[in-house]
């Protein structure tokens, strides 16, 4: 009859027995537990970001957890979930997405009145290696129709390819446009509250005929982005001996974009976008392209740079953000490339190999002493498949360490100096988990670097340290890694491990990019990522067009403003052996998966251009 009587009383928990009286109510009970979930929450997600790395080192960030009921062979909106014949299947049109075109009314290699066109190309369904576009180019009183020849520069474990299609058309242009069977790739938009409409046209740009330095350092693009301190060694490095960085950013922490933007005002480096690929509409199948290109469409920025810059400088260098050069015989860059030209004239491109190199680096601006860094840089004796540096006349288009069109005959090797490369930036006070995973000898330092060139070095940083502006944005840099060891230990998992390590790999090779890193987010740093205005043209055969336009710096995706700003729908295929396959469709702009907005504290499966 108790019961009866007092409906809400439940008996006491027996650890608790003694401090309660039985009539402690059931609303009472839920409260605490609501209670205590969110302080779990909350301290998990205040955890340091060296404890939260250390957490997540041991798991394998190269498996999402998603819905397996999705058959094999499945089109959804468009997108084909076929991921055990990603590189056989084949569809009635290849989906293009253009990412550049540059207009150039006089060129050393393409000609007079020459247009190029930077490409991501589906590569399966027929042979692309030479494939031809049929281009419109108009000026207003004149159109002409031509044929854009194409080569590719990609790896064939991946479905879709990096490609550079040109022609000659029209002088003065002002319109360009793609041609098939009569139809041209046109978007018009409705607007209606204005009664109007507007038409969209593939963009263009005309290239640069001056540079700010002759020589560039194209950097590849950089995603979640936080380790400023390889970046003040590069940037002063490239700018002591006449080198200007041309940065690519898909996304980026936001105190360390600001830095980058301060330097980007003394002139030091351009900033240019690099965007994930969307479909915005589509009438045909397609495979989602950026989980199927090669580490973010890479060579597509390359390419990029390349085009912007072939008319413009004299030498161009194609490097990412942990490779530094330090001419070994020569006061500049300019100098030192001159004289290695000089010994093999008939030369297409320089080859500097990568030496694999470690530091130990600071953890504020303030700390920050690139005399200590120097003192800190030891060498192994591992030498890594390198990069070039081109006379852009010699080279139209580019993979990430060369073209895969280029002789061989004619690259000339330097033998010394090497590449400083330094993927291990050490931590004072750190795990340095990464030493654990990937384990390598170091000694000595190995490469020259003059004391002349340390001593200005040190002055011009602190020449840029004490701008006011720069000053102010030292309090919000990171000051201990986060995404540094969870991707390096996704990459390790998915391409580095097999091929520099021998692990053996489970299933087929995997096209290495970044899309199945899974990322904690994190609350504390707000990032600007790139983002776009994107468009389909019309359906055609063989190809169907994609493009931006009216790209912009941007602190929100969805709701949110941190870091990760690239969603999509996941998905599972059956249980298979010796592998079972995950993959990812529809990719959307969201930053509200599976997140307690309390706390900030969320997880979600990242894809990054």
């Amino acid at each position: 009859m108790k019961s009866l009587l007092m409906p809400y009383e439940i008996p006491s928990l027996p650890f608790i027995t003694k401090m309660r009286p039985k009539t402690v109510t059931r609303r009472k009970y839920v409260l605490l537990f609501i209670i205590l979930v969110l302080l779990v929450l909350l301290y998990v997600s205040r955890t340091t970001n060296q404890r939260i790395s250390q957490m997540f080192f041991s798991k394998n960030y190269w498996k999402p957890s998603v819905n397996n009921d999705i058959p094999e062979g499945t089109i959804i909106d468009g997108v084909v979930i076929d991921p055990t014949r990603r590189l056989s299947r084949k569809l009635s049109v290849s989906h293009v997405f253009i990412t550049s075109a540059y207009y150039y009314p006089t060129s050393k290699s393409l000609g007079d009145n020459a247009i190029a066109l930077n490409m991501v190309v589906d590569s399966i369904n027929f042979n692309v290696d030479n494939a031809t576009y049929n281009v419109v180019g108009s000026n207003g009183t004149r159109q002409e129709y031509s044929v854009a020849t194409s080569k590719v520069e990609g790896v064939p474990s991946c479905r879709y390819t990096t490609a550079m299609a040109s022609t000659t058309t029209v002088s003065n242009l002002k319109k360009l446009e793609m041609e098939s069977n009569g139809i041209k790739v046109e978007v018009t938009i409705h607007i209606s509250r204005l009664s109007s409409r507007i038409t969209i046209q593939i963009p263009f740009k005309m290239a640069r005929y001056i540079a700010p330095k002759p020589v560039i350092i194209c950097i590849s693009p950089q995603f979640v982005a936080e380790q400023w301190q390889m970046f003040l060694m590069h940037v002063h490095v490239a700018n002591r001996f006449g080198g200007h960085l041309h940065m690519y950013i898909t996304s980026m922490v936001e105190s360390y974009f600001e830095l980058m933007k301060e330097y980007e005002r003394q002139g030091y480096l351009t900033l240019d976008y690099w965007l994930r690929m969307k479909f915005e509409n589509v009438e045909t199948p397609y495979f989602e392209p950026n989980g199927n290109i090669e580490w973010r469409n890479q060579a597509g920025a390359e390419t990029d740079c390349l085009l912007q810059y072939k008319e413009a400088a004299q030498y161009i260098a194609f490097f990412d953000m942990d490779d530094i050069l330090f001419p070994a015989n020569y006061p500049t860059y300019l100098e030192e490339f001159n004289a290695e030209w000089a010994l093999q004239p008939n030369a297409t491109s320089l080859f500097y190999g990568r030496r694999e190199h470690e530091f130990i680096k600071a953890r504020t601006m303030s700390e920050f002493s690139f005399t200590e860094l120097v003192g800190s840089l030891r060498s192994s004796p591992t030498v890594k498949r390198g990069k070039v540096v081109v006379r852009p006349e010699t080279y139209n288009h580019t993979w990430i360490h060369y073209s895969w069109h280029e002789d061989v005959s004619t690259r000339h090797n330097v033998s010394f100096p090497h590449l400083v490369h330094v993927q291990r930036p050490l931590q004072k006070n750190g795990e340095n988990n990464i030493t654990h995973l990937w384990k390598m000898e170091f000694g000595p330092l190995n490469e020259t670097i003059r004391p002349i060139d340390i001593q200005e070095i040190e002055k011009d940083y602190w020449r840029i340290r004490n701008i006011p502006r720069v000053s102010e944005l030292e309090k919000r840099l990171p000051n201990e890694d986060f995404y540094l060891p969870i991707v390096f230990k996704c990459y390790y998992d998915s391409f580095y491990g097999f091929i520099f390590d021998g692990i053996r790999r489970i299933g087929p090779m995997q096209c290495p990019n970044a899309d199945l890193c899974e990322l904690p987010q994190r609350e504390n740093y707000r990032c600007i990522h790139s983002d776009a205005e994107y468009y389909s043209g019309p359906h055609m055969e063989p190809f169907t067009f994609h493009f931006s336009t009216n790209s912009f710096w941007s602190k929100d995706i969805g709701n949110f403003s941190n870091c990760i700003h690239s969603d999509a729908h996941y998905f599972s295929g059956p249980i298979m052996e010796p592998v079972t396959y995950h993959f990812t469709s529809f990719p959307t702009s969201s930053k509200g998966i599976g997140c307690y907005r309390q706390t900030g504290f969320c997880f979600l499966f990242l894809i990054f251009l």
